[in-house]
């Protein structure tokens, strides 16, 4: 999934958002979603698992208290999907000019 999909989500935006500023315990992230989104706690889980299945996030930690961060790929994902689109833009450009 590419990042502008990834971060389409208003709740998976927020997340990324949140984790920028350092790592934030599961229940942390948690409550700052339900209470600005009124999702579920199942809800907010079901988001962090597409943000670490796509490698955007991970944790450490036991059952009982996770740790989420960023991973370090996240940056070079997003650089990824601009670039492309840098890409398809300069081209464009070149067509334009000829």
């Amino acid at each position: 999934m590419n990042a502008f999909k990834v971060l389409s989500h208003p709740i998976r935006f927020r997340i990324v958002e949140i984790l920028a500023s350092g790592e934030h315990r599961s229940g942390t992230l948690s409550d700052a979603i339900t209470g600005n989104y009124g999702v579920s706690r199942a809800g907010v889980s079901k988001h962090l698992a597409i943000l670490r299945n796509e490698g955007w996030i991970d944790y450490h930690g036991d059952a009982s208290s996770r740790w989420y961060f960023l991973t370090s790929e996240v940056w070079s994902k997003i650089d990824v999907d601009v670039s492309w689109l840098k890409y398809l833009w300069e081209r464009r450009s070149n067509y334009i000019g000829e």
